[in-house]
């Protein structure tokens, strides 16, 4: 089987509904064990990226998932991915993509779905075709050991892609303290982030509605009008 390697469908991170589960019981009227899928926060119109390489093989309406994408990796033993509830494809049929395009954006079309977000399914596959369709979950497996690691931390956890230098990590030290004092309890790896790297004031980070701006937003990054999960 080929290598299975995926990158990140969206430029953030937060999942809603694992792989598996079973929250709502019409999965098993359909015969499936639970969610045959990685549900992930994603607003209406928000970029929705190939996780890999490969050939488009549906690019359009696709029953009950809404607005569609499936990119096959690979003839013979490979994989594929599948992206639903989108908004539009910008893909069509037997298009080659690279990892990391841009193939569509999140909406919420389809049914069973209760709000704007991305379904990403993973399958095996034999020559395109889906393997193992009887193991519960319609051949689909979880795609998360399959991330990078970290992959499902905040932007605020990696830093915002900025390196620690030691004058920065003495700066983390001093404001470890500072927000030790002013919320008056042990800071997460998450907050002191957000005020050095972030360049967020610390009544932000006490502020609970400002929560997933300095998570995934540098405030430079959200005054020129960027916002999370869009």
């Amino acid at each position: 089987m080929a290598k299975i390697e995926l990158q990140l469908p969206l430029k953030h991170i937060m999942v809603n509904q694992p792989f598996g589960v079973n929250y709502l019981d019409f999965y098993q009227r359909w015969g499936l064990k639970g969610h045959n899928g990685l549900d992930m926060e994603a607003k209406d119109g928000c970029k929705v990226y190939a996780t890999h390489s490969g050939i488009v093989k549906v690019a359009g309406r696709d029953g009950d998932g809404g607005v569609c994408v499936e990119i096959l990796a690979c003839m013979g033993e490979g994989y594929k991915t599948i992206y639903y509830h989108l908004k539009e494809t910008k893909v069509s049929v037997k298009d080659f993509v690279q990892a990391g395009q841009c193939i569509g954006l999140a909406d919420n079309t389809g049914i069973y779905t209760t709000g704007d977000h991305l379904h990403l399914g993973l399958k095996l596959t034999n020559n395109g075709d889906t393997i193992n369709k009887d193991n519960g979950f319609y051949g689909a497996i979880d795609p998360v050991p399959y991330f990078p690691k970290d992959w499902d931390k905040s932007l605020a956890y990696k830093r915002y892609g900025r390196v620690r230098t030691w004058a920065l990590y003495q700066l983390e030290i001093k404001k470890m303290v500072e927000l030790t004092i002013k919320l008056k309890r042990k800071p997460t790896f998450e907050e002191i982030n957000a005020v050095v790297y972030g360049y967020w004031d610390i009544e932000t980070i006490k502020n609970v509605a400002m929560r997933y701006n300095w998570l995934y937003l540098t405030k430079p990054g959200m005054e020129h009008g960027e916002k999370p999960f869009i």
